[in-house]
């Protein structure tokens, strides 16, 4: 599939590190969309998502026809258009696709959020960087001055406190002991050798810890990661889940291509 010229492609619009924006980015690359991805700051981006899609919600697929409010909504579009062998919800495979959502998309996505932001939002020095990367240059310029209420958002949306990120940790660690025990047969797909939507929920959800290759969003080196968190993220890494996501990065996943959208963006 394709949208069609440079002229005419949609956008994407992004708060870069959220693992709903590099689901959309692996969905859209799946499914062979091109597009223009446009990075912001959170809370800015879901004012410019407000004007542009009706809703507040990110990531938004909009132009050339299109307005999606979430990864869903662009699977639910494209998926039906896609060659049937190419079709991440297969009808055989729908309730264990629907199932594998809930578990990562609905589930660990907000783990991995709860238990990284309460870790990383404390280190000004690593994650100002991180969040000025992507965006355009006035809001990289805004971003060492407007921290302190981004830092207060994450902490009042995701509720975070020491005791929330235990638990979401446990959580994670429970997640990872399930699709370890699942994968432990060599099978290249969580269905088997049918890639699904719940691969790339996956995917995106564990890719903010584990730090794939291939992983299209911005994050800091583990070495660079404050100690505590570090180590919780070394344990992490040596799952088999571990292993199997970065197999769905370097093999399981279409050629990826994001770099190239961004380049078109430029």
């Amino acid at each position: 599939m394709d949208t069609g010229s440079s002229r005419t492609l949609p956008t994407l619009l992004t708060f870069a590190p959220m693992a709903d924006s590099e689901l959309a980015r692996l969905l859209l690359a799946h499914y062979g969309i091109a597009y223009r991805e446009r990075d912001h700051l959170f809370a800015w981006v879901s004012l410019l998502a407000l004007l542009h899609g009706g809703t507040g919600r990110v990531p938004l697929l909009y132009g050339g026809g299109l307005r999606f409010s979430s990864p869903r909504g662009i699977a639910n579009h494209f998926d039906p258009l896609a060659p049937a062998d190419r079709r991440l919800i297969p009808p055989s495979l729908a309730s264990q696709v629907e199932a594998d959502w809930n578990t990562y998309n609905n589930g660990l996505a907000l783990y991995t959020a709860v238990f990284a932001y309460y870790h990383l939002l404390p280190a000004r020095a690593l994650m100002i960087p991180l969040f000025a990367a992507p965006v355009p240059p006035a809001e990289a310029t805004l971003t060492p001055i407007v921290y302190p209420l981004l830092s207060g958002l994450f902490h009042v949306l995701l509720r975070l406190g020491r005791r929330r990120a235990d638990e979401a940790l446990a959580q994670i660690r429970a997640t990872f002991e399930r699709t370890d025990a699942r994968v432990a047969d060599g099978r290249p797909c969580l269905c088997g050798d049918r890639l699904t939507l719940g691969d790339l929920a996956l995917a995106s959800a564990a890719a903010p810890l584990l730090l794939p290759h291939g992983y299209g969003a911005q994050m800091p080196a583990l070495e660079e990661m404050p100690p505590e968190i570090r180590r919780d993220l070394e344990e992490l890494r040596s799952h088999p889940t571990a292993a199997f996501v970065q197999r769905l990065y370097t093999e399981g996943f279409s050629a990826r291509q994001s770099q190239a959208n961004r380049e078109a963006s430029s």
